[in-house]
């Protein structure tokens, strides 16, 4: 992208972006585009919640990259301090701090051999402020209004994403070689709860179960409101005993827990691995097959797919009849 006096072309780009790949390849190429430098990198946490780790987005940059630690540490005096100067080995390095509503929730780390010039500093603040804004925009559209769950479409996206790479051999993360699993939970008796005690202390249930969800698992799974009292998750476990603890984890502690005027409550559950690419419908509907035996067989338990046994009829025909 060709660098611009006022940087109305980069903010026009940037806002035009409506999916998280595209927007952080926007705001990377208006960085490079400033011009006064080569060497950079940006650290965003993009949940906008303090506490959770900032990511990496421009993970082929050619600086030292920073721990955890070492960038929440640097949040922290950008906030202070605005924008920091410091120099090391002969380079300096300038640390830009990303706005978002008064907050500093991530840094631009830049390595050059001369201080930038103020016209360079305040586009470069300019243009992390309009990335954030951006991308906190797209991050609501993501989420279930009730609960702040992800939401029903951003699923059918993420299960795409992750059945896709598994057509590719990528079945696993790279931390201890984890693979993903798909999970689908239903509050047991829900409907006793909006017939007994209203549909206000039934979406305070909903609400509750949703925070326990977001307790148990890690910030790099993925927790949805998939509808009415149902839930899913797409998480990541070394093998299937793993996945089964994880869930019973989560299990217990609604069992456990005591929901206001309601008392105890149960939920039920069924999973299986995304092991290559399925459809969407299809992966949901093995996961519900698990989950309505967990129902049959008493509920407040979780089974897995493969425990039923069923065989998968794969068809070599990849023609549509219609009629």
């Amino acid at each position: 992208m060709q660098a611009n006096p006022c940087g109305h072309e980069w903010v026009v780009t940037i806002t035009q972006q409506e999916e998280e790949p595209e927007l952080d390849q926007a705001l990377i190429d208006a960085v490079a585009g400033l011009g006064e430098f080569s060497r950079f990198a940006v650290y965003v946490n993009k949940f906008f919640k303090p506490g959770l780790p900032a990511q990496l987005i421009n993970k082929d940059t050619v600086i030292e990259k920073l721990s955890e630690h070492e960038v929440n540490e640097l949040i922290e005096k950008v906030s202070r301090n605005k924008i920091r100067i410091s120099l090391n080995y002969g380079c300096i390095y300038t640390y830009v701090p990303v706005y978002h509503t008064g907050n500093v929730v991530g840094v631009l780390v830049i390595e050059s051999n001369q201080e930038l010039t103020e016209r360079c500093s305040m586009l470069a603040i300019y243009m992390l402020n309009i990335y954030a804004n951006q991308l906190s925009l797209l991050y609501k559209s993501c989420l279930d209004p009730l609960t702040e769950l992800l939401n029903r479409q951003t699923f059918d996206k993420k299960v795409i994403d992750i059945a896709a790479q598994a057509a590719h051999g990528v079945t696993h993360s790279d931390v201890n070689h984890r693979h993903w699993y798909l999970a689908m939970i239903d509050i047991d008796h829900f409907k006793r709860v909006n017939d007994n005690y209203g549909h206000v202390i039934g979406d305070e249930v909903i609400l509750l179960v949703a925070q326990l969800l977001k307790n148990n698992f890690r910030f790099e799974d993925y927790v949805f409101r998939y509808g009415g009292e149902e839930f899913a998750i797409l998480f990541q476990a070394t093998d299937e005993c793993d996945a089964r603890n994880v869930l019973n984890r989560f299990r217990a502690c609604v069992a456990e827990y005591p929901f206001p005027q309601v008392g105890s409550l149960t939920v039920s559950c069924g999973f299986l691995p995304i092991c290559e690419f399925e459809m969407v419908a299809s992966l949901v509907q093995k996961a519900d097959n698990a989950l309505y035996h967990s129902k049959n067989m008493g509920r407040n338990r979780i089974t897995a797919y493969c425990e039923l046994d069923i065989q998968d009829n794969k068809h070599n025909d990849d023609s549509i009849e219609l009629f």
